[in-house]
């Protein structure tokens, strides 16, 4: 899977250089370092599997036509996302007011312009990628999985277990289960059973007895 990610994320980033003309050719051989590739690496790639819709260092234009660079645009129907990597340095430490201003006018422009926004602290991805993944799952199912044919076709009670599940951002027991239902234990297990064996599920926790569930990986890689 190392590998696998190392020679997919080259292809991704050469492509973008090579497709790149100016301040944005710049900034990716220049700016794209540590911070963005630990977010690729530890929270995106386990999650999609992949680096399609994903632009490294997009070039934003706002409604007075200046130019600015998002870390990642993620170009994709209804609505395109930027992301962008914190550093503690360069976004609190050493910030000027002028440049504190000018940063919150850039994210207003960006939301004006109808962008969703998701914003990581290089420190979180570097120390706990695995919560960082749980807002690239809910990413894709709420912004861009509402209309997602598998789970409308689900049986009622299978699409309610599902919503439960990415709510929880991370695992779900089967007591929230039941009272999410409102259904008995023998019941839920069951309706259970049928999203693991559909692959929408995968067990967290449990050997003979599952304890606890989540949205499996398959599920955000359609």
């Amino acid at each position: 899977m190392e590998n696998q990610f190392e020679t997919e994320y080259r292809a991704w980033l050469d492509r973008h250089i090579s497709e790149s003309r100016g301040e944005r050719l710049r900034r990716i051989k220049e700016r794209h370092g540590f911070g963005e590739r630990v977010f690729l690496e530890h929270t995106w790639w386990p999650v999609v599997g992949n680096f399609d819709h994903l632009y490294p260092e997009y070039e934003f234009i706002d409604a007075e036509g200046k130019y600015c660079y998002m870390d990642y645009g993620y170009i994709r129907f209804p609505e395109p996302t930027c992301i962008e990597c914190d550093g503690f340095g360069s976004h609190v430490r050493d910030i000027d007011r002028y440049t504190f201003t000018r940063g919150l006018d850039r994210q207003n422009e960006i939301v004006l312009a109808n962008w969703n926004i998701l914003r990581f602290s290089v420190d979180k991805l570097k120390e706990d990628p695995i919560d960082c993944q749980k807002y690239i799952r809910r990413m894709m199912e709420e912004w861009y999985g509402k209309t997602r044919h598998e789970l409308l076709e689900l049986p009622i009670y299978q699409r309610e277990i599902v919503r439960l599940a990415i709510r929880s951002l991370g695992t779900f027991t089967i007591e929230m289960a039941c009272a999410c239902l409102g259904r008995k234990e023998k019941f839920v297990r069951n309706e259970l059973r049928q999203l693991i064996e559909k692959q929408i599920l995968e067990k967290a926790s449990g050997t003979m007895r599952i304890h606890s569930y989540r949205l499996a990986i398959r599920y955000f890689m359609q």
